[in-house]
């Protein structure tokens, strides 16, 4: 999964790609921009850490892409093979800086219903004049709905797609598909007050649209990032925040994409692997890896809620709060998981 960074001249994409990344040293990249992997925080793999002290702790991860082409086919080029996109907002520069954020939205998404209108209509056109041949007999009936909701200026993450209809648009990569998080980068004063240039605004397009908001600024940011872990929680709380906003902004990315968290544990590593929310638990498992997949038998499996009551492993099977699942068991978000197998 990859997600992309992109906004107005100025307003501030290049910085949040750094803090989130942890390349702050870094310079902004040319043509198609930096490309880094971000941590998603997480409290519970924390906590984990501390009960088992492991030789090493690893967060999910999500790869990201700072683009700075903002407009035009190369734009569209550079944002084709991502599956979310984080619009930064350049609040922090008053109304004008509020209104070419919205302007570069609604150009955004101008040019993301053409290209995919022009991509369906095009499809449609060679399929019934015989110049290429149907995956399959259900392609033309998925094509002429995608039309209608294109027609109607409905993006198509909004349609109700089939199971089998959503191995579709992944093969089609629509531009309109894709999730939209929205991140006003905010003047410190304004982060402090919770208010600032063009809120209701980008209120009422968060609305409209459907897009998650999320307020962060970069000034503060990197404040917090040079404050070592035991000042950065009183720096938060005289804002009123209890995460940074780029805490908050991966976080929300990784739930738009439709992504939960199963754990891993152990004195050698706790870890959190990624999987797509009602992935089943033998699948899971060959994210670990392959041979776990090949010779699943069981898994054990304990909810993070139940281990954090009860304060080990051990605690839980006593209780009985370990369960034996198979193959058909669909892993949830924050299960701690050991695979039984064999090769």
């Amino acid at each position: 999964m990859r997600v992309g960074i992109t906004g107005s001249p100025q307003a501030g994409k290049t910085t949040l790609f750094r803090l989130l990344t942890g390349m702050a040293g870094s310079k902004p990249g040319v043509g198609t921009g930096n490309i880094g992997v971000m941590e998603v925080p997480d409290e519970r793999v924390r906590a984990l850490s501390d009960v088992y002290k492991p030789q090493k702790t690893t967060y999910a991860r999500i790869g990201l892409v700072d683009i700075q082409s903002y407009k035009g086919q190369e734009f569209l080029n550079a944002i084709r093979n991502l599956d979310a996109l984080v619009v930064v907002l350049g609040s922090f520069m008053g109304e004008p800086g509020v209104l070419d954020s919205l302007d570069f939205i609604d150009n955004m998404e101008t040019e993301f219903y053409c290209a995919d209108l022009a991509s369906v209509e095009g499809r449609l056109e060679r399929l019934k004049a015989n110049k290429a041949k149907p995956v399959n007999q259900m392609e033309i009936p998925f094509l002429e709905k995608c039309k209608q909701a294109l027609d109607k200026e409905m993006p198509l993450r909004d349609v109700e797609f089939s199971p089998y209809e959503q191995d579709f648009v992944s093969n089609f990569a629509f531009y309109s598909s894709k999730q939209v998080i929205l991140a006003p980068n905010v003047s410190e004063e304004h982060l402090a007050a919770g208010s600032y240039p063009g809120i209701e605004e980008i209120s009422q397009v968060s609305d409209e649209r459907g897009y998650k908001v999320v307020a962060f600024s970069g000034i503060v940011e990197e404040e917090i990032e040079s404050l070592d872990k035991d000042n950065r929680f009183e720096f938060l709380k005289a804002y009123g925040l209890t995460q940074p906003g780029t805490a908050r902004i991966a976080q929300a990315a990784y739930a738009a994409l439709g992504l939960i968290s199963f754990f891993t544990v152990g004195s050698d590593e706790v870890r959190a692997w990624t999987v797509q929310r009602g992935t089943g638990v033998r699948e899971a498992a060959g994210k670990i890896h392959t041979d776990l997949e090949r010779g699943f038998i069981k898994a054990d499996v304990v909810s993070f809620g139940n281990f954090s009551k009860m304060g080990s492993a051990k605690a839980c099977r006593d209780k009985g709060l370990v369960r034996l699942e198979g193959k058909d068991y669909v892993v949830k978000d924050g299960d701690i998981v050991n695979v039984r197998f064999n090769v």
